[in-house]
């Protein structure tokens, strides 16, 4: 996870933030859902892609390929959102 972010709860919503000099760059936030905010904390945690899913199995009872996928998808969204790299 790239460390110039931070996940915050702002008026109940899960909201990415840049912080530093990501913050002139980044030039807003980003909102997540529920899933993307746990799969977030989880690899800021140093959780592995794995833990991940294992972790929305659990919290959503999905299968363990549909985890995976989620957490897939919202690794790409989050590098091509420039959060993670």
């Amino acid at each position: 996870m790239n460390k110039d972010f931070v996940l915050r709860k702002v008026c109940g919503m899960n909201v990415v933030l840049p912080t530093g000099l990501q913050i002139k760059d980044f030039g807003g936030a980003l909102n997540l859902n529920d899933t993307a905010a746990l799969i977030y904390e989880q690899l800021e945690a140093g959780k592995s892609i794995e833990e991940t899913a294992a972790a929305l199995e659990t919290a959503y009872d999905v299968t363990h390929e549909r985890a995976l996928a989620d957490v897939q998808k919202t690794i790409d969204s989050l590098r091509e959102a420039g959060v993670m790299a």
